[in-house]
């Protein structure tokens, strides 16, 4: 291909800048996702997001565990082991007192703050995991765009390249003709300056390429080797007013509501500290050489404490004040999460119906900047048409294309988006061929646990 100076000049440079893409597009040949539900796929099983909030889900089973600690004893035991030595006027005694003891402390009533304690740590689990449900969506909403970038990106790439053929051929026409007196060498000019745009355009093509390759790496964890087409999204909605009733399945709308409860459970838990404690307790034990006159001593003893609040400065009050105010604010987190959640689903399904629209015209648009191209090429070869004529139809037949390109990845994004929003863009919504992560499976051993510190993650 023929360079103008500027070009020439500017080449080792354009080399250098187009190095990192180069070097990212070298990489793709160990991909593996081939197809946008391989892309979401892969990334439900290795994404560190996912990974990272079920942890957090397994963390907050724990807390179910805890609560329940609250209707088992307390056991503790004591050793002791003392040296004594006592003179008087009359002997003097050298003793080495040992012993044991057992101490068991058993609540009755607490006030409910046990029951409440457990169903608060419930509605908790609960929230953690419509949460885990919304960061899937969210991260597999994240594929989804990564995967139209880069498919979108590298059509432009291609159809920058094609355009940089097309110009190419036509330069090299202008200046065949310009030789032989045909034309002024204004039409080489002009050529020149398309061509050297062409330059321009694949340059940013291929940069726009590299940062959503790697944007794609940091998403799904590989680069991929060929994308195929995207597809839209199945099983969608078929009105606005179904979208929005489908939305109240928002994983979002339901972290907000057990949240909502969770604190009307924790309002429940401060109250139970103002009423009286009943506690089942015994003691039992056994020590050798206690006194000079007792060589053996065994004590034991079982009774209930009954603990009765009085007066605490106030600060229990505090507590259940600042607990029904956080219920007030969940509230109107919900509220929130509700009209968000609305709105989402009306905002996606108008860009869907939108970016089709818009399809249908680009479609057509680049059909006739196509026969529209062919034409000018034809009267421009008997000299009906000018070269500017002809340069101007070749831009906008490859603005047309790119315009065409970029609605198509638009409306596949759009309509995940509109998945998402009604509460299906999951693994189980979109029929991912992957194991499905079991929540119930950590907190099914995890919860009447009664011994050991080791971390198993089942599921």
């Amino acid at each position: 291909m023929e360079h103008p100076p500027l070009q020439r000049s500017n080449r080792k440079a354009r080399r250098t800048a187009l190095a990192g893409a180069a070097l990212l597009l070298a990489f793709a040949g160990a991909a593996r996702a081939e197809t946008l539900r391989d892309a979401l796929a892969q990334t439900y099983l290795t994404n560190p997001d996912l990974e990272a909030q079920r942890a957090a889900l397994r963390a907050t089973d724990e807390g179910v565990a805890q609560a329940l600690a609250g209707w088992r004893p307390n056991v503790t035991a004591q050793g002791q082991l003392e040296a004594s030595d006592t003179k008087t006027n009359f002997a003097a005694d050298h003793l080495w007192t040992r012993g044991v003891a057992l101490d068991l402390n058993q609540n009755l009533y607490n006030g409910g703050g046990t029951v409440a304690g457990i169903n608060q740590a419930e509605s908790l689990v609960q929230a953690a995991r419509a949460n885990l449900l919304a960061v899937e969506q969210s991260t597999l909403l994240d594929t989804t765009n990564v995967y139209t970038t880069v498919w979108q990106n590298q059509a432009v790439l291609d159809l920058a390249e094609n355009n940089a053929d097309r110009l190419n051929r036509q330069l090299k026409a202008t200046r065949d003709r310009f030789e032989v007196g045909e034309i002024a060498r204004t039409d080489v000019a002009q050529a020149q300056a398309r061509q050297a745009r062409a330059v321009a355009d694949i340059e940013q093509a291929r940069a726009d390429l590299a940062t959503a390759l790697a944007a794609y790496r940091q998403v799904v964890g590989d680069l991929p080797k060929k994308l195929a087409d995207p597809e839209v999204a199945p099983g969608l909605p078929n009105s606005l007013d179904e979208a929005q009733a489908m939305a109240a399945d928002n994983p979002q709308l339901a972290a907000a509501m057990f949240a909502l409860q969770a604190s009307r459970d924790a309002v429940d838990v401060a109250k139970a500290d103002l009423l009286p404690d009943l506690d089942l307790r015994g003691t039992f034990s056994y020590f050798e050489d206690a006194t000079p006159t007792i060589s053996e001593q065994r004590d034991a003893a079982l009774g209930v404490v009954l603990s009765v609040p009085l007066y605490q400065g106030g600060a229990v009050a505090a507590r259940v004040r600042a607990q029904r105010q956080n219920v007030q604010q969940q509230q109107k987190v919900l509220e929130s999460s509700t009209r968000g959640i609305q709105r989402s689903a009306t905002s996606a399904w108008e860009t869907y119906r939108a970016a089709n629209a818009t399809i249908e015209a680009l479609r057509s648009q680049a059909r006739a900047n196509q026969v529209a191209l062919q034409g000018v090429q034809e009267e421009a070869n008997v000299g009906q048409r000018t070269t500017l004529d002809v340069l101007d139809a070749e831009q906008e037949l490859f603005i047309s294309q790119v315009d065409l390109v970029r609605a198509t990845a638009t409306a596949v994004l759009a309509s995940y988006q509109l998945k998402a929003a009604v509460g299906d863009l999951t693994v189980v919504g979109m029929n991912l061929p992957v194991e499905v992560y079991n929540p119930d499976a950590y907190y099914a051993t995890q919860r009447n646990r009664l011994f050991g510190i080791d971390v198993d993650m089942p599921g």
